[in-house]
């Protein structure tokens, strides 16, 4: 061996310890990752809507019934009639059920499972979501029961623009 080729076997040595270094913390990242993601997305923050207004037709009105939105995805609605619990993705046009052990009162929030990785989705058609001015209105038809829902969401008010 010459003294010439002391520098190129470090260099090597170097890199070989670099890569291996590199190829661990990629696989650490990648198998961590999905464990991240699936705690984020186990729980849903739901918000009343007290001004919303739920029409149905296809079976009698219920005695109770409220209006949720979901404070990051507004795209979904959460709609409780009686005992049932059913969430409008108005995106993904799925209707979910969930029972009442699943929609909990924690604190001043309520929370719900994420009902798309049960994947326990309800047929549905007639999927219909527009402006309407000031709400926002989602219409959706429940094929197996053949219950039109409608619900209007009011747009919240815009107050940092001054009225003239």
């Amino acid at each position: 061996m010459t003294a010439g080729n002391e520098p190129m076997r470090m260099k090597a040595g170097l890199f070989y310890r670099f890569s291996l270094s590199m190829m661990i913390l990629v696989l650490t990242v990648v198998m961590l990752a999905p464990l991240a993601g699936a705690r984020e997305g186990d729980k849903i923050n739901w918000k009343p809507v007290g001004d919303a207004i739920l029409k149905i037709t296809g079976r009698k009105p219920p005695k109770v019934w409220n209006v949720y939105r979901d404070e990051k995805k507004k795209q979904r609605v959460l709609v409780e009639m009686d005992n049932r619990y059913l969430i409008l993705d108005a995106k993904t046009k799925q209707v979910y059920e969930i029972t009442a052990a699943d929609f909990q009162l924690h604190g001043k929030i309520y929370q719900s499972t994420n009902p798309a990785l049960n994947q326990n989705a309800l047929p549905s058609t007639g999927w219909d979501r527009r402006d309407i001015g000031p709400a926002e209105r989602i219409q959706v038809v429940l094929t197996r029961e053949n219950i039109s829902l409608d619900v209007e969401l009011p747009h919240p008010l815009e107050l940092r623009t001054p009225i003239h």
